[in-house]
């Protein structure tokens, strides 16, 4: 599935984007004078946005498969002998049925590929529009002794970008948990399992109304319907 491209301004600044799209975005910007102006104008917002690397993507199965194909050893020429007629049909119908298998296979790759460009791409509209509201507002991280939390909120648009790195990797049977707080009782957003301590996490967090901090807990595994421990990092809005 083709995106226009003008609609990844924002997945690109924040390096949301594979390097095969980052290639094909930069092909588009060197001829496009009003993306590269609106990537221009992200840079230093997005800068101080710790936004997660992307993880690399698993290799498609038909690379897969012809990869196999390129370093395994064909068979030497064998006489050719003719077989009975129920075997040939039963080669034929086991070739028919990898075959089919592959190209159901390849399907739900590019299905996957469709899917994770639609993502990006409502990704990227939705930080496009907290970046460039009239009334975001960012202040420095908030460094505590398990991470940092970085925070571009647009009370206008209701939601915010939240970004943490650094953050330990739980144990087993825990999560972090991202919560709205203030304004009545503590509002779950979303759940974190980091698996390095280097590894960052963003999340576009709508609901912010009333909201006078966000905070991360360390809960159980799943999440809980209120924290059930002090928060190891808290972010103040104004």
């Amino acid at each position: 599935m083709t995106h226009d491209p003008h609609d990844l301004t924002g997945a690109y600044a924040l390096g949301a984007l594979d390097d095969t799209e980052t290639r094909r975005f930069e092909r588009h910007m060197d001829g496009c004078t009003s993306c590269a102006d609106e990537v221009r104008s992200f840079r230093e917002t997005t800068a101080r946005l710790a936004l997660a690397t992307a993880r690399p993507a698993p290799v498609a199965l038909h690379d897969h498969v012809f990869a196999e194909i390129a370093h395994t050893r064909q068979l030497p020429p064998r006489q050719q002998t003719r077989l009975p007629s129920f075997r040939v049909n039963s080669v034929a119908w086991a070739l028919a049925a990898a075959c089919l298998v592959v190209a159901l296979a390849l399907g739900v790759v590019a299905q996957r590929s469709a899917d994770r460009a639609d993502r990006i791409a409502a990704q990227s509209r939705e930080i496009t529009a907290v970046l460039t509201a009239p009334d975001a507002q960012m202040a420095p991280q908030e460094t505590g002794p398990k991470g940092t939390m970085t925070v571009i909120a647009s009370r206008s648009l209701n939601k915010a970008v939240v970004t943490t790195s650094h953050l330990a990797a739980v144990p087993a049977g825990k999560t972090y948990q991202l919560w709205f707080m203030g304004g009545g009782q503590p509002r779950s957003v979303t759940t974190m399992s980091p698996t390095a301590r280097t590894e960052s996490t963003s999340t576009i967090a709508p609901g912010l109304d009333g909201a006078q901090q966000v905070g991360v807990t360390i809960e159980p595994a799943g999440g809980s319907p209120q924290p059930t421990t002090n928060a190891i990092l808290t972010f103040a809005l104004t």
